[in-house]
C-alpha cells in the first residue's frame, strides 16, 4: 500500500459523507468556486520521528477544515453540530489506496477542534509506519552454467 495526503483526503471524504449529508469535499482549498458547505483536507506538519528495521514513523499533521456560508445567523451553531457529528467517527479512519480495496484503520492522535468566526478546524494527528519504495528487483536471475574441469594426472 502506498500512503499519500491525497488518497487520505478521498478515503476521509468517503467516510464522513453519510455524516455530513450536502458538503462537498474538496482535497485541497479551494480558491474559486467553492461549494458550501464544504470541507477540506490540509496538512500542518510532518515529519520522520523514529527509524526501525527500514521502517519509518511519519507523523503528519493535519486540519480537516469545515466552511459554511459567513453570514449565517447559526454559524457557530452549524459548526458545533458538525464536529458533534464527526468527532465520534474521528477516533479511527479507514484508509484504502484503490476503489475495491480493502480498508486499513489508521488511528488517529491528538485530536481537537477550534471554531474560529469564519471555519471549524477540526485537527489531528497521524502516526504511519512508512517504508521508501525500492527500485531494485526483488529477485533476480542468474545465469548459470555448470561446467566440470578434469585436471591434469
Amino acid at each position: 500500500m502506498t500512503f499519500t495526503t491525497q488518497t487520505l483526503a478521498s478515503s476521509l471524504a468517503e467516510h464522513l459523507a453519510p455524516l455530513l449529508p450536502g458538503v462537498v469535499f474538496y482535497e485541497n482549498p479551494n480558491q474559486q468556486g467553492t461549494k458550501t458547505p464544504c470541507m477540506f483536507l490540509q496538512q500542518r506538519y510532518g515529519y520522520t520521528d523514529q527509524k526501525q528495521g527500514g521502517r519509518f514513523l511519519r507523523r503528519i499533521g493535519l486540519d480537516l477544515t469545515y466552511l459554511e456560508d459567513y453570514n449565517l445567523p447559526d454559524l457557530q451553531e452549524r459548526y458545533q453540530s458538525a464536529v458533534e457529528a464527526i468527532d465520534p467517527f474521528m477516533e479511527k479512519i479507514p484508509y484504502r489506496e484503490r476503489e475495491g480495496e480493502e480498508r486499513t484503520l489508521l488511528h488517529t492522535y491528538e485530536r481537537e477542534y477550534r471554531i474560529d468566526l469564519d471555519a471549524l478546524h477540526y485537527q489531528f494527528e497521524l502516526k504511519v509506519w512508512v517504508t521508501l519504495p525500492k527500485d531494485e528487483p526483488y529477485m533476480q536471475t542468474m545465469d548459470y552454467h555448470e561446467e566440470v574441469i578434469h585436471g591434469s594426472d
